[in-house]
């Protein structure tokens, strides 16, 4: 007879293959969420220094015609950085994707394919 501490035991090691997938998404997605967060800080230093450097051009400009061409190229200028950020926030979807996609597919998919191939041969 098998005491219920082995019978936990067995229960734990039948579990296991069952949330493997669940694990490496999981560690995927933490991934995911430290780079997003990372360039969330970058996009948000990028916008502190957009703001101070328009705030000091209004200070430091006296004609309006110089300072409204200022402005217009350093928000041209940001505009471009703003777009790049964006880029980069698609590309880490892109690859996030990717990695749960072959995660879904090595521990989902493949295992189903081969059962079937199993039963039909």
């Amino acid at each position: 007879m098998t005491t219920f501490t082995e019978n936990l035991e067995k229960l734990a090691e039948l579990q296991k293959p069952a949330l493997e997938p669940a694990r490496q998404l999981f560690g995927a997605t933490v991934e995911a969420f430290e780079q997003i967060a990372r360039k969330n800080y970058a996009l948000y230093g990028d916008v502190l220094e957009f703001a101070v450097s328009q705030a000091k051009l209004s200070v430091d400009v006296n004609e309006p015609k110089e300072l409204f061409e200022r402005q217009v190229a350093s928000g041209k200028d940001f505009a471009e950085l703003l777009s790049k950020r964006a880029n980069e926030y698609v590309e880490l979807g892109q690859e996030f994707q990717g990695t749960a996609t072959n995660i879904f597919s090595k521990e989902f998919v493949e295992p189903v394919k081969k059962a079937a191939t199993k039963k039909a041969a």
